[in-house]
């Protein structure tokens, strides 16, 4: 899909999400209306709960342009009704601060993927306690493989973030469409042996259309990239790709190879659902408590 038809198609989502807030504007005139990227709800959704109750209505605009365009369109037109939006961050500069909830990481994902979130998956799905071994082994090899991970898809991540500031400095067309993996050719993926086989050279290739990136501007980059963890800086995509990897060899170990593991587990992943299966484990901003109470 060219540039101009994603522009077209978000446009058009953000008309389907504004001609929905009206309709629903009309009998709820003082609930809060939330506007979201894809399935960011999920997240979210239960947060807004626990300071509004079942008064405030989802409204899922598509993507990150739609949620922006339904802002302006909702801000120009009905400025006083009760509105709150929320998108990832990206490797983009915030926008709308005050009125825009940006996340303080890449996306939503990374809030899934620290080892705070690990330890309460441990606690509440595998029973775990902090004093048991097993607990501190596994803790230790989540953060070891972890880095490897980050170690591994650095490049490409720094990479990707280059390519995108590049084209905004310079009003130019990133074409790069990535999909939820990594990609499987430049990294393997195993708990205990993550490898690297990938270089800018394999990147090119493999991204031919993209804005052209040198070893300059890499190296120009790298110096600032890690001011934040990889935690957070890195595409959160790849960080829960990661996540659901460790956590399957955890639940393949209980139940079969129970080398850290002994008890069986009836704990399991969809990948498809984690946003929401794991969302009472995941981080909660203070940023976004703040900008949710500001809801009110």
């Amino acid at each position: 899909m060219k540039p101009e038809d994603l522009l077209k198609k978000s446009r058009n989502s953000s008309v389907v999400a504004f001609h929905r807030f009206v309709l629903l504007h009309r009998e709820y005139k003082t609930d809060l209306f939330c506007f979201y990227e894809g399935k960011d709800s999920h997240y979210y959704f239960p947060r807004i709960n626990a300071n509004f109750g079942e008064n405030h209505h989802p409204i899922i605009c598509g993507n990150k342009k739609s949620v922006i365009h339904t802002y302006e369109s909702i801000n120009n037109k009905y400025p006083d009704f009760k509105t709150a939006f929320f998108i990832d961050k990206d490797f983009d500069e915030e926008i709308y601060e005050n009125d825009i909830y940006n996340t303080p990481c890449y996306s939503i994902e990374n809030l899934y993927c620290t080892q705070t979130v690990l330890k309460r998956i441990l606690k509440n799905e595998f029973m775990l306690k902090e004093t048991d071994s097993e607990f501190t082994e596994i803790i230790d090899l989540f953060n070891e493989n972890q880095k490897e991970h980050h170690r591994a898809t650095s490049l490409f991540n720094v990479w990707y973030s280059t390519a995108k500031e590049k084209a905004r400095l310079n009003n130019l067309q990133l074409n790069i469409s990535l999909n939820d993996k990594f990609p499987k050719d430049f990294v393997t993926i195993k708990i205990g042996e993550i490898k690297s086989d990938y270089n800018l050279t394999k990147i090119k290739e493999k991204f031919p259309d993209a804005i052209e990136i040198n070893e300059n501007e890499i190296k120009e980059s790298m110096k600032d990239f890690y001011t934040i963890p990889p935690t957070k800086k890195h595409r959160g995509k790849y960080e829960i790709e990661f996540l659901i990897i460790f956590l399957k060899y955890l639940i393949e170990d209980c139940n079969k190879n129970k080398n850290i593991l002994k008890k069986k587990t009836t704990f399991n992943i969809d990948k498809s659902l984690i946003l929401t299966q794991l969302s009472q484990y995941s981080e909660t901003p203070e940023c976004l408590i703040e900008y949710i109470k500001n809801c009110a």
